[in-house]
């Protein structure tokens, strides 16, 4: 099983700003609070045996504010940040958004050439995931958290389990809400699971 859990809320995210970049902000006293309920919750759900964070201070926040209590070890896992917003990094334009979330929301439909301006694209954001992930799950039978991000979270999720392009546009991930994945031997067709509180 894996459980892909965004990060709590961050000064970014109340600013409406495209922070990718590392380290990238802290989680405000709300997305504190978010991480401390999430963790005894996804205990209880799925009691997961691993949990590994992205390399961004707001998802390794979360995970130790979240998972301190049950883990020894959380390590941040290279790969697993947020699709880089390159040109558009740190702006919270109308048009920094069209731009970068219409980007993103193409790949879900299966697009994967085109680059965020200045920044990646598909093929190279799928395989760094998929990097990342694969260090999360490598226990025989593992069930681990990822703590990440919601662009990224969605974009794999999408291809992972072939999940309708449209539903995830929809659907965007709130903060310390979670998607979750049975992974199968075919990507593309692993099971989901659950997506948000649908």
């Amino acid at each position: 099983m894996l459980i892909l859990l965004r990060h709590g809320q961050t000064t970014s995210n109340v600013a409406r700003a495209l922070d990718t970049a590392l380290p990238g902000a802290p989680l405000t006293e709300l997305g504190q609070q978010q991480a401390r309920e999430v963790g005894p919750e996804l205990m209880d759900l799925y009691g997961p045996n691993a949990v590994v964070t992205s390399e961004a201070l707001r998802a390794r926040q979360t995970g130790q504010l979240a998972f301190d209590p049950f883990f020894d070890h959380i390590p941040a896992v290279s790969g697993l940040q947020e699709i880089t917003a390159g040109e558009h990094e740190m702006q919270n334009s109308f048009e920094a958004h069209e731009s970068y979330h219409g980007i993103v929301h193409s790949w879900f439909d299966g697009s994967s050439d085109q680059a965020i301006p200045g920044g990646e694209d598909a093929h190279q954001f799928l395989h760094r995931y998929q990097g990342g992930v694969a260090e999360a799950l490598r226990g025989e039978d593992s069930s681990a958290v990822v703590v990440s991000h919601g662009a990224a979270i969605r974009m794999f999720a999408v291809r992972a389990a072939g999940i309708d392009p449209k539903f995830a546009v929809r659907n965007p991930l709130p903060n310390c809400r979670f998607v979750v994945l049975n992974p199968t031997d075919t990507f593309g067709q692993w099971e989901l699971v659950r997506w948000g509180d649908n």
